[in-house]
């Protein structure tokens, strides 16, 4: 391969990505990224008026855009929702498990129904939605999935223990399927966010804990979600047909370590 082609291995024209939690956020710019590389983009959620100006953006960019609202929760709407991606768009190259949810709360306090939720969308509803198209991928022989994992699977991160199982579980998922899957050219991998400038983040900002994030970020701020979109561009396009099985931290620094010359860094 020549130095010049090099760039068009990051390029994803013709294809399709199926991204999960696509209506804002790290979800919308992750779409919106693949958009840009080239993909078509299937697009889902549980509301349908938060996915359309995130279709409309796709298609402004050239690409086929199709909503597909439904919840992650639900194991009985995934076959339907595959089908209708697979109809109307023809195929699907890429998932993207983005769709999450989280109930804080102190560990001694947790409440069975509220585990439950977080584990049905995090973790059961990402696994059989997987299950789900990675039939179609394993029958096609290819296929790229990018779950989106957290630093909470790396560090104790106090009141959230249902997130944290499920993104640690998440982790070890992707490399359970992409040695299983591995002889179907189906390559699956993870990005591990750091601390993101995003609506549910927002409320942070003047606290403790926003001091707390910045101090200990090497990096010295929060990220934005774009910034994102190039590891999920790279870890879906044929410039990564040789990654599989690994978590790439997006994170500023936090986990190569802490600098113990600054304050509040600890």
């Amino acid at each position: 391969m020549s130095p010049t082609a090099i760039m068009d291995q990051f390029r994803l024209d013709g294809k399709v990505a199926f991204v999960t939690g696509g209506s804002r956020g790290l979800g919308e710019a992750m779409a919106l990224g693949l958009a840009a590389a080239g993909a078509d983009l299937a697009l889902s959620g549980r509301k349908p008026e938060t996915l359309e100006p995130v279709a409309e953006e796709a298609r402004r960019l050239g690409r086929r855009a199709l909503v597909v609202p439904f919840d992650v929760a639900n194991r009985e709407e995934h076959a339907p929702a595959v089908a209708q991606i697979l109809a109307e768009l023809g195929r699907i190259d890429i998932l993207v498990n983005n769709a999450g949810m989280n109930v804080r709360r102190e560990s001694a306090d947790y409440l069975p129904e509220d585990w439950a939720r977080v584990l049905d969308t995090n973790l059961t509803g990402a696994f059989f939605l997987t299950q789900e198209v990675g039939k179609h991928m394993i029958q096609e022989r290819r296929g790229k999935i990018l779950n989106i994992s957290s630093m909470t699977a790396f560090l104790g991160l106090p009141t959230v223990p249902a997130y944290t199982a499920t993104k640690a579980a998440l982790q070890q998922l992707t490399k359970l399927l992409a040695v299983e899957w591995a002889e179907y050219n189906i390559q699956v991998n993870a990005i591990a966010p750091g601390w993101i400038h995003t609506e549910m983040t927002s409320a942070l900002k003047g606290t403790s804990r926003y001091d707390w994030v910045v101090g200990r970020t090497p990096a010295g701020r929060f990220g934005e979600p774009v910034e994102l979109a190039g590891a999920a561009v790279f870890l879906c396009s044929p410039a990564a047909d040789f990654v599989t099985g690994q978590v790439i931290a997006v994170d500023g620094g936090i986990l190569a370590g802490a600098d113990w010359r600054k304050p509040g860094a600890s």
